[in-house]
């Protein structure tokens, strides 16, 4: 007769429920509880389930690369503290994570960097793609090679990858068209936008979701322009405080503003406060943003950024690292796309809602 989790739970003092967690790699167990009852189950001959192959990766761990364009840019943090969660948990198993960072949307540096990861030895990669031929074409080669890739925090259109994990960047910007537009309220309004690069497909998505929805919905919403902030504080700064220069220059007196709002489709925004705020335009021009960094938390207390849309970036860290170590354990196949949620944050329910949630 087979070992049941009955036996398993008595010989272990746990419940049932803790053994199915720790046999099925669920959430919800502490991991020297899990250990534990992996080895009793092992001891067991329990067989019927990942018990034997969880335990088998102490003799041969599990290693899995990450390789995001994070230097420079706060939003990450949360993301990185999901990882390293993810990390933690799983590291009694044996896994190893390995990271490589870089500033900027460069494809030929995110290539490279791909390159030294697998040089690590990584059998997986979580990545944050740049929309560009070479990494494509390096997404096909990982394939070629058995070395499964999730996308997360932005995908790649039409590539090699098995999932992707983060938010829907057109529901995002036609939640922030539909923001700005109830704040319009019909009257004419002029939005300038500012994005991260062109290069990355959620920035380039949030602004089609924008575009469309105020097409659509809010024909009175006009963009005036739109600049690439490469996800950089001093050159939003620079950007807007050009901008603005003649609001700014007319020291209070009455004068057309160059634009009635701002929509920031990635980083770079708390440069932008700071020039709309130099330029005595705080509260005038309203501003739609993404995301709650340390650096942007002022900002929304202050009611500078009128409303800023989260995208859970914890979880885009922790679900890509837990979903490739299933996959590399016993073939566990993700789902093609797992969603993130949008949440408006103002500065009456920051405080309710924290930046990230540990595990």
């Amino acid at each position: 007769m087979g070992v049941s989790i009955k036996q398993i739970a008595e010989i272990a003092g746990v419940s049932r429920g803790t053994v199915d967690r720790a046999l099925n790699d669920r959430p919800g167990i502490k991991p020297e509880v899990k250990k534990h009852v992996l080895e009793i189950a092992d001891s067991l001959g329990y067989r019927s389930n990942r018990a034997g192959k969880l335990l088998g990766l102490h003799k041969a761990p599990m290693s899995i690369g990450i390789q995001m364009p994070s230097e420079g840019n706060d939003f990450f943090e949360a993301i990185t503290a999901g990882q390293r969660q993810a990390g933690s948990e799983l590291g009694d198993f044996g896994l190893r994570l390995y990271w490589r960072t870089m500033k900027g949307f460069s494809a030929r540096r995110q290539a490279q960097q791909i390159d030294e990861l697998i040089e690590e030895g990584v059998q997986a990669i979580a990545l944050v793609p740049i929309d560009h031929q070479i990494i494509h074409e390096k997404l096909a080669e990982l394939a070629r090679k058995n070395i499964p890739v999730i996308t997360f925090n932005t995908d790649i259109a039409d590539s090699d990858r098995i999932c992707y994990v983060g938010n829907d960047y057109l529901k995002s910007g036609a939640t922030a068209a539909g923001l700005l537009g109830r704040l319009a309220d019909g009257r004419e309004w002029r939005v300038l936008v500012l994005t991260g690069s062109v290069s990355m497909l959620g920035h380039n998505q949030r602004i089609h979701g924008f575009h469309s929805t105020i097409k659509e919905h809010y024909s009175n919403i006009k963009v005036v322009d739109i600049f690439e902030t490469e996800d950089d504080d001093d050159k939003a700064y620079q950007i807007c405080r050009e901008f603005l220069s003649p609001a700014a220059a007319a020291g209070g007196r009455s004068v057309e503003l160059p634009a009635d709002a701002i929509y920031l489709t990635a980083g770079g925004t708390a440069g932008c406060c700071k020039a709309v705020i130099e330029a005595g335009l705080a509260g005038v021009i309203k501003i739609i943003s993404f995301d709650r960094t340390p650096s942007m938390e002022q900002y929304l207390a202050d009611r500078v950024i009128t409303a800023s849309i989260e995208q859970e970036p914890y979880l885009q860290g922790y679900l890509p690292v837990k979903m490739l170590f299933d996959y590399l354990l016993d073939n566990t196949r993700p789902p093609a796309c797992s969603w993130t949620r949008n949440e408006i944050v103002i500065s009456e329910n920051m405080n309710q809602s924290a930046r990230f949630t540990e595990k």
